[in-house]
């Protein structure tokens, strides 16, 4: 009793003193933001934020296996009573769930007003930013780069059985580059295409885009579909792996798929005003310069930043409607994960 009486006595005295303070007692502005990309870089470009404005940033992130659908499920169970007031996220397909349950609000921003609409919500609900490109990893030792297939599709010679390896399509980026594919090769193509693949005796890991890059540095398999930034993660770390940004057909607007970022402010987010100021920072050349420069090698869509950052650009990549994609996400993944069923770990 007597130690509850001095525990409560100090917290009193240490109130007094904060309030005796000057501008102690006023509440320093915030903002919550719930992020699936990879925590370090996220966390630099968000300090520069608070640097920039002094607005303190409450950070909530997802882990690597559920990028980044274990965020869009909390969203949507909080859209009552929101908590965060910003989502960033890794892809693009979460974002479009959350706005077709209501989750989004509007913010027009003059950051991306002269960015193609592939790029962007027709009503302000969301904008993508920063991509990185769906690449084929590989080890330049193992694999020479004249070998390599050069597009998606002919990832189904036999040749390469056994030797392709990707991450469980229900999360993460696979799902959505997936969907990608059947939405640009229609449904008898597509169907061919993911039988075919089915008899290559995939490698599928539920680690995520790292567990495939991971696989090919140790030699478990040749090939690996992932994205660029993981590859540049590993080469950071030791590695010494290549990718190549493989097309998906020949024709214009048939090249590599771009992986975008993607961003909104939350409906009814508890502090708007932060939200929004946020949001442009997000989605301004700052920001793509930072994460053009960090060890995530995000393209910039700026065309005043593309001819900075020559080796990121990605030469007539995938044309693409990411809410018609998001429409066909639920059918591809189910339609992948019934045919490459047996294409498992286990099944190794």
């Amino acid at each position: 009793m007597m130690r509850r009486g001095r525990a409560m006595r100090w917290g009193i005295s240490l109130i007094a003193l904060c309030l005796s303070v000057s501008g102690c007692s006023e509440k320093r502005p915030q903002v919550v933001v719930y992020v699936s990309t990879d925590e370090a870089i996220a966390r630099e470009v968000l300090d520069a934020f608070t640097s920039q404005t002094g607005v303190q940033v409450l950070m909530v992130g997802d882990t690597e296996a559920r990028k980044t659908f274990g965020l869009v499920d909390r969203l949507k169970n909080e859209r009552h009573a929101p908590i965060a007031d910003v989502f960033w996220s890794s892809e693009g397909i979460g974002m479009i769930m959350l706005e077709s349950a209501g989750c989004l609000a509007q913010h027009v921003s003059e950051a991306s007003m002269d960015w193609p609409e592939q790029w962007r919500s027709p009503d302000g609900r969301w904008y993508a930013f920063s991509p990185r490109p769906r690449v084929l990893v590989f080890d330049p030792e193992m694999v020479s780069a004249t070998a390599l297939p050069a597009t998606w599709i002919d990832l189904q010679d036999p040749r390469w059985r056994n030797q392709i390896a990707v991450a469980d399509p229900r999360f993460g980026t696979t799902g959505g580059h997936l969907a990608a594919m059947r939405s640009w090769m229609g449904a008898s193509l597509w169907s061919a295409w993911i039988d075919a693949m089915a008899a290559q005796n995939l490698l599928i890991l539920p680690g995520g885009n790292a567990a495939v890059v991971d696989a090919v540095r140790r030699g478990e398999v040749m090939l690996g579909a992932t994205d660029a930034d993981d590859v540049y993660a590993a080469n950071q770390e030791g590695a010494s792996l290549a990718f190549t940004p493989l097309r998906h057909g020949s024709l214009p607007g048939e090249g590599a798929m771009l992986m975008p970022n993607t961003v909104a402010i939350l409906a009814g987010a508890p502090h708007p005003r932060e939200a929004a100021l946020l949001m442009d920072w997000l989605l301004s050349e700052n920001v793509a310069r930072l994460l053009a420069e960090s060890v995530s090698g995000n393209v910039p869509l700026q065309p005043s930043l593309q001819e900075a950052y020559p080796h990121l650009q990605i030469e007539d990549p995938l044309a693409f409607n990411l809410p018609d994609v998001a429409g066909m996400y639920p059918s591809a993944v189910d339609e992948v994960v019934e045919s490459w069923r047996e294409a498992s770990v286990g099944a190794r």
